[in-house]
């Protein structure tokens, strides 16, 4: 956890590097028992700009990835917007690379994400994380379903890449998937346009 854990104002920042990205301050509450948050409520979180268009088709899915300390996840762009957080007491070091056809192309953003954070990531947008804790609860709320068929939409991009300039914790020992090894560096990489998202 944060030195400003608890009891954080719920607010709203746009990222500059990454067109349509937020980051949320969560409120969490906690004492003698543990903590609680309403890790997303709708009514206050359209009015600082959570994008009204997520609901647009009616579908929602809650996905949770567990993983251990210095797993390294991504960096991948799946065609629906995201809302992820940390549903525990773990913390991620967060990456986001903007695949996506225009000038913020290749743009990165880093940040430490505990429960006290969340981040809107929109579609087109690759989502990686490292495990900085013993263990983490990853959280994605999803506009879309997953579908075996949605696959030749998805774009990644290597998590090593030099050209990224992404400031991971020692990721020489990182603990990370073949797959997610052998991604394509940026240069190789088409970006994403409208048909495509």
């Amino acid at each position: 956890m944060t030195e400003n854990f608890f009891e954080k104002k719920l607010a709203a920042r746009e990222i500059a590097e990454i067109p349509g990205m937020l980051e949320f301050d969560i409120p969490v509450h906690g004492d003698n028992r543990g903590w609680f948050k309403e890790n997303f409520q709708k009514e206050k979180m359209l009015p600082l700009g959570f994008p009204k268009n997520f609901f647009a088709e009616g579908k929602l899915q809650n996905n949770v990835s567990f993983s251990r300390k210095n797993v390294l996840r991504g960096l991948h762009a799946e065609p629906w917007d995201k809302y992820i957080s940390v549903a525990d007491n773990g913390r991620v070091l967060g990456a986001w690379v903007d695949l996506r056809a225009g000038e913020s192309f290749g743009n990165v953003y880093q940040t430490e994400i505990d429960a006290s954070k969340g981040i809107f990531v929109p579609r087109g947008v690759a989502n990686g994380f490292q495990v900085l804790s013993d263990v983490v609860s990853y959280s994605y709320l999803v506009n879309d379903y997953w579908a075996l068929e949605l696959k030749p939409k998805y774009a990644f991009v290597n998590y090593a890449d030099p050209t990224l300039g992404i400031k991971w914790e020692d990721v020489a020992n990182a603990e990370v998937s073949d797959a997610d090894k052998n991604h394509p560096l940026l240069k190789d990489v088409t970006a994403l346009t409208a048909d495509l998202l």
